[in-house]
């Protein structure tokens, strides 16, 4: 599943193209690709999956071979005193050249070396987790930016739909008090609410900027960039709490991550348990040595040739440090199964409570959509009275507040509840997966 995972994340990444250009409309799904291709994030995370990708070796089966080299000078000026006074001798010089190459191969260390190259394959399977755990949060980030933006987009079509209500408004108010069917008082009223919808919508567009612009934070694109997302929120169909609870447990990150985390510190263990063992190797060299004395009456002496044998050791007694290794690796490998226990634990609290949260907030989204339908038309008949004079400023403006805070409600509960559903699906380690099918 997690080697599934990382091809299909290494095919985003590398194969996709964002296929949007600057002031062209742009769907999630290219939002995602580009974010996961220039993400600071994503390429530092991904770097150290490369680091523990490099970490998976053969080296604790294979030998080790080096060539060594060593080459030395000498040159003495001798003298010699007789009883005499004569004096005797002269310059004496000589090089030594010692050349060896040694091969050094372990044949048994109570198969550490086994659990060595497990213990390296688990790391990366938690440098895997650790990356796919970036892959999901930023694509989680890029979904709920993504989304706030289309509610805000809404938001701001329903301040400029009542801002063109306030502005009708406003014109028959002051058109009656030109005529003079009503007072000053009203059309001054409806002033006032005219300039109040505007800022309202002002600060609307400026709040959808700010969210284009941390959009484009995450996908790593000039803050100045002009991207357009036409889109609607649409829930998927709705998931129970069994499939979630089951899915989750087989596929959370933190709940995988943790399962490898257990299994390292059982390789932990039986590394500390091999000390225990006796421990065989195997050497072989071969060596050269040269030596050049003019001084002494053969010129040159040179010896070379081969060596080798196996080296058995047997520990008996190291002030117990093996025990107390031991001791220690068992109470890390119960720690590492206890982390899990209480990953699983964590996951289960987490998606009943969120699972809650889900089914309430699609509950909401239809109370609420009827409670704008219901806003609606009572909005249109209070704009047909008060064209007529049968209805109040005040009146109407309380009927215009009522609609525009049912379509709020109403935006606010279909854009958590889409946050909702997407909070689970990366809970129950689906997110990537969900994202590229749609």
């Amino acid at each position: 599943m997690n080697k599934r995972y990382i091809t299909l994340a290494t095919v985003l990444i590398l194969g996709l193209k964002a296929g949007a250009q600057e002031s062209e409309p742009v769907t999630l799904q290219q939002c995602i690709t580009v974010a996961l291709k220039d993400n600071y994030s994503v390429i530092i995370s991904s770097n150290e999956l490369e680091m523990s990708k490099n970490n998976v070796t053969l080296a604790p089966f294979l030998p080790s071979l080096t060539l060594g080299s060593k080459q030395t000078s000498t040159e003495l000026n001798e003298r010699s005193y007789n009883q005499q006074g004569a004096v005797t001798g002269g310059i004496s010089k000589s090089t030594t050249v010692l050349s060896n190459a040694t091969i050094n191969w372990r044949l048994f260390d109570g198969f550490s070396m086994f659990a060595e190259r497990d213990k390296q394959i688990e790391l990366l399977r938690k440098g895997e987790y650790a990356f796919r755990s970036v892959v999901e949060n930023l694509v989680m980030d890029v979904s709920a930016q993504y989304f706030k933006i289309i509610s805000l987009q809404n938001r701001v079509k329903l301040l400029d739909e009542l801002l063109g209500i306030s502005d009708t408004r406003y014109n028959q108010a002051l058109t009656r008090y030109r005529i003079g069917k009503d007072s000053g008082l009203e059309y001054k009223q409806a002033k006032i609410n005219l300039n109040s919808d505007s800022s309202q919508l002002l600060l609307q567009r400026e709040n959808l900027k700010n969210a284009y612009i941390e959009l484009y934070r995450l996908m790593n694109v000039s803050t100045g960039s002009k991207y357009i997302i036409k889109d609607t929120i649409l829930p998927e169909p709705v998931m129970s709490l069994d499939y979630l609870l089951g899915k989750g447990m087989e596929n959370n990150t933190s709940v995988l991550a943790a399962k490898a985390g257990e299994r390292v510190a059982g390789l932990d263990l039986k590394i500390a348990k091999s000390s225990r063992y006796p421990v065989l190797d195997l050497s072989a060299g071969y060596n050269y040595n040269l030596y050049d004395n003019n001084y002494y009456p053969s010129k040159f002496d040179r010896y070379n040739g081969y060596n080798f044998g196996l080296n058995l050791s047997v520990p008996l007694f190291d002030g117990l440090e093996v025990n107390r290794k031991i001791k220690n690796a068992k109470i890390l490998q119960e720690n590492s199964r206890l982390n899990l226990e209480r990953e699983k634990q964590d996951l289960e609290s987490n998606l009943r409570s969120l699972y809650n949260l889900y089914i309430n907030n699609i509950r909401m989204v239809g109370f609420e959509r009827e409670n704008k339908e219901t806003a609606y038309f009572n909005l249109e008949a209070a704009m047909e009275k008060y064209r007529l004079g049968g209805l109040s400023g005040i009146e109407f403006r309380d009927i215009q507040l009522s609609y525009l805070d049912a379509s709020d409600r109403m935006l606010e509960a279909v854009y958590q509840a889409k946050i909702s559903e997407i909070t689970l699906h990366l809970l129950i380690g689906d997110l990537f997966q969900n994202t590229l099918q749609r």
